[in-house]
């Protein structure tokens, strides 16, 4: 049994929050405690026109809430809350536990739209940082200068990084 620190961003149907706000968030709030998480930071964050209509709404606002919860009981709230009518999308994120203090801190203090943005604007994680490898070292199977990274998955077919001691090809 694992309690683990989640961030869920819920779209919510501005109709019915327009008509009901403490109701629709009392509701989320009961669907997670039913689960038997804690709630450690849950406000507002957004209103805004959708790119396009989502369960035909063309507005939708924003709410976010951080919560700590078991992890082996989140899937059956995701689905419990996937039929929740009020909520047309959700997005749940598990906290890394080294930034879970300064994610917090920002959440709760900070009262600008982009609050989860700006904790960790500026730092930069130990993990973040690629090693030099010199010359001719392969890693993974990969070339020294090539750079496979990224959301493509697959590497290649891209331009050749030059790096200082390189010579134009």
């Amino acid at each position: 049994m694992s309690v683990e620190l989640y961030e869920t961003l819920f779209l919510l149907d501005s109709t019915k929050l327009s008509t009901d706000p403490d109701g629709v968030k009392g509701q989320l709030h009961t669907t997670l405690e039913r689960y038997g998480a804690e709630i450690v930071v849950s406000r507002p964050w957004d209103d805004r026109k959708l790119a396009y209509p989502i369960k035909k709404q063309k507005k939708g606002a924003f709410h976010i809430v951080y919560y700590k919860m078991d992890s082996l009981k989140q899937r059956e709230l995701e689905r419990d809350l996937a039929i929740n009518e009020s909520v047309l999308r959700q997005m749940t994120l598990n906290v890394d536990p080294k930034w879970a203090e300064a994610i917090l801190d920002v959440a709760k203090n900070d009262t600008g739209a982009a609050f989860a943005v700006r904790g960790m604007q500026d730092e930069t994680a130990p993990t973040d940082v690629t090693p030099n490898l010199g010359d001719g070292v392969e890693m993974d199977g990969i070339p020294a200068g090539i750079s496979g990274g990224g959301f493509g998955g697959g590497g290649g077919g891209g331009p050749r990084r030059r790096r200082d001691g390189d010579k134009p090809e």
